[in-house]
């Protein structure tokens, strides 16, 4: 009876380690999305030249993306293999690691933060989800103001074509070569 007993407690905790994690993954999303960060996916599956499966917990971005793992460690620091593991995954499937981004809830051990791959702790997570707000907003004037700057730069090329048509159809019209 014993044994049935650790194995049902094993599998109630596994359940609650993996919900754990879809909450992390949760919140690390809303905060990329008040940062208008676009095209977000969650749990992408990449396959590397030998075949390999791998997932990835969050991607996003459309010209530029970005590789997030996730790990929701409550009592303990991320080992460097889990940081590894992921900067491998990015290798064998072409991605630089410059592109990736290993988020944490609890902290690293100081190895694991020194082998390439972007770090962010739980309490530079807090300090970007205070920001992500400010920073959405900021994109989203950016985002305007470069709109209408496009829109001003299409209304002045449309009107030098349609002065410089005008000009030379006056000029053909006077039995000019019409050139300008």
């Amino acid at each position: 009876m014993r044994i049935f007993s650790k194995i049902g407690r094993l599998k109630s905790l596994g359940r609650e380690n993996k919900k754990k994690g879809m909450d992390f993954e949760d919140r690390v999303v809303k905060m990329l999305e008040r940062r208008l960060c676009f095209n977000i996916q969650r749990n992408v599956i990449l396959k590397d030249k030998h075949n390999n499966r791998s997932e990835i917990d969050i991607v996003y971005g459309i010209f530029f993306k970005k590789y997030i793992e996730c790990k929701c460690y409550d009592n303990s620091p991320v080992p460097l293999e889990d940081v590894a593991k992921f900067k491998e995954v990015l290798t064998l499937n072409n991605i630089n690691i410059r592109n990736g981004l290993f988020f944490t809830s609890s902290v690293y051990v100081p190895r694991a933060t020194t082998i390439g791959i972007k770090t962010i702790d739980g309490t530079l997570l807090r300090e970007m989800e205070l920001r992500s707000s400010f920073i959405g907003i900021l994109k989203f004037v950016f985002y305007c103001v470069s709109f209408m700057g496009f829109c001003g730069s299409l209304i002045f090329v449309i009107n030098h074509y349609k002065n410089n048509f005008e000009i030379g159809r006056k000029r053909r019209s006077g039995g000019g070569s019409g050139y300008i």
